[in-house]
């Protein structure tokens, strides 16, 4: 028995801080999550695979475009003709609701329901399988959905598809040892967009997201072939990124020139990769270079190139006087757990929290520690050669 398993490919992702960018290139990019899509398919018709698991969010938005459900139509027709099934939830970006879509996919895909339910099927070596799972209903769903799932059963071999994040209240939260005490074989997990396998026997997978939507989503993205032999499972990771984000830093001396800069950043771009810069030590620098990177000049002369390789941000790292550091410590140390409150940060706009994409944004665990670094950051900037 062979399968997939792949999620969050979060199809029609708008890219953010593109607009320099030539057109073709934000063409490109915003046809890259489909691009990383077409590979899973692909594969799965190379290596004659029985199906298909989609764990959640396979739409960026439960407000799904019309191309983005004749685009799968298209591709889970194609796959009916080599009798490849696709069994598919959604998470929190694409909630299910009744009768939502206008687009009926045809009769090899199952989309699971709001309430907890277990598919069978027979495979083409006779293996006897059971998929179980659900579909979000609204965005958040804060009730711990795993203890509903039904113990294993009579299968050969038994699937739990979950879209979720181990302990986030959120997210119909889990641990490991709650999904142990099921007995499946394959745990098929969703939401998180890092690969990560929490558990091997049995196997508990994230396999993260097909492709990286922005600079915290680092290195290659993917999915997992899964082999059958013998009730062992046998996971082959299948990279399907388009573009892969990359992180690289230069530390800054007092001599350094734009043509110095531009030099170093050329040997760090490489092929189809979205670069995030730090450049550290910033207050070294020239007042009319660090002038020209906040105008965005460096960013839009690479941005001109026909390079596969892009630049995408610049961020200046300034570093305070050592005599001063100990003494900001202290003011910092003391006001910093008042003024960075979560909870505040959320109240300041209930509208803008309400969206989607700034919500998972503010959610993001990194959050805080990156608003904290951008304002030292500025405060640093500021008091240079005090």
């Amino acid at each position: 028995m062979k399968f997939i398993h792949a999620a969050d490919l979060h199809l029609d992702t708008p890219f953010i801080s593109i607009n320099n960018f030539s057109e073709k290139l934000q063409s490109q990019l915003k046809k890259s999550t489909y691009t990383a899509a077409d590979k899973v398919f692909e594969t799965a018709i190379k290596e004659q695979v029985d199906f298909i698991i989609l764990a959640g969010d396979v739409f960026d938005n439960t407000e799904r475009s019309l191309n983005a459900q004749m685009y799968l139509k298209n591709k889970f027709d194609e796959l009916n003709k080599y009798n490849i099934k696709v069994y598919m939830i959604y998470g929190n970006h694409d909630y299910y609701r009744n009768a939502f879509s206008v687009i009926d996919f045809p009769n090899n895909v199952t989309v699971f329901s709001d309430e907890i339910t277990t598919e069978k099927l027979i495979t083409k070596d006779g293996l006897s399988v059971g998929i179980t799972g659900f579909s979000y209903y609204r965005n958040h769903v804060t009730d711990d959905m795993v203890s509903n799932y039904p113990t294993r059963s009579t299968f050969d071999y038994q699937i739990g598809i979950l879209h979720a994040g181990i302990g986030d209240n959120n997210y119909a939260p889990f641990t490991v040892n709650e999904l142990l005490t099921k007995g499946y074989n394959y745990w098929a997990l969703g939401h998180i967009h890092k690969r990560e396998i929490l558990n091997r026997d049995p196997y508990v997978v994230y396999p993260g997201d097909t492709q990286g939507r922005n600079q915290n989503e680092l290195g290659e993205k993917g999915f997992y072939l899964i082999n059958v032999e013998g009730n062992v499972s046998k996971l082959t990771f299948v990279p399907s990124s388009v573009y892969i984000w990359k992180n690289a830093e230069i530390n800054a001396s007092e001599n350094s020139t734009l043509n110095d800069l531009t030099d170093k950043i050329s040997d760090l771009l490489s092929e189809n990769s979205l670069l995030t810069l730090n450049i550290t030590n910033a207050q070294r620098l020239n007042e009319e270079v660090i002038k020209s990177i906040d105008r965005g000049d460096v960013l839009n002369q690479f941005a001109k190139t026909s390079n596969s390789a892009i630049l995408y941000k610049i961020y200046l790292k300034f570093s305070r006087n050592q005599e001063h550091t100990k003494i900001d410590q202290k003011y910092w140390d003391d006001s910093a757990s008042d003024i960075f409150d979560l909870d505040d940060i959320k109240d300041m706009d209930n509208k803008l929290y309400s969206e989607d994409i700034i919500r998972d944004h503010i959610n993001d665990p990194g959050f805080l520690d990156h608003i904290k670094e951008m304002t030292k950051n500025n405060i640093n900037k500021k008091y240079i050669g005090d």
